[in-house]
């Protein structure tokens, strides 16, 4: 289902969009909803949750003196 958005763009960023998409109103929709669903996509995987230091730490076991590779523990 699609929903509509109308919005306001500066002067200079409409004159841009206009000459990158040759003055085609459907061209410029589409580079908009293309560029709108990779900003979306790009925050949602820096969001996700990484392995920090103590989710690394916590997974081994209590007294493990495994630390990665082989030689580099005490």
């Amino acid at each position: 289902m699609s929903q509509g958005l109308k919005i306001e763009l500066d002067e200079q960023v409409f004159k841009q969009l206009k000459e990158l998409c040759k003055d085609d109103e459907n061209k410029m929709k589409e580079y908009i909803k293309k560029a709108l669903k990779n900003r979306l996509n790009q925050e949602n995987l820096s969001n996700s949750p990484k392995d920090s230091l103590d989710s690394y730490l916590s997974k081994g076991k209590a007294g493990s003196r495994n630390y990665g590779v082989k030689g580099q523990g005490w």
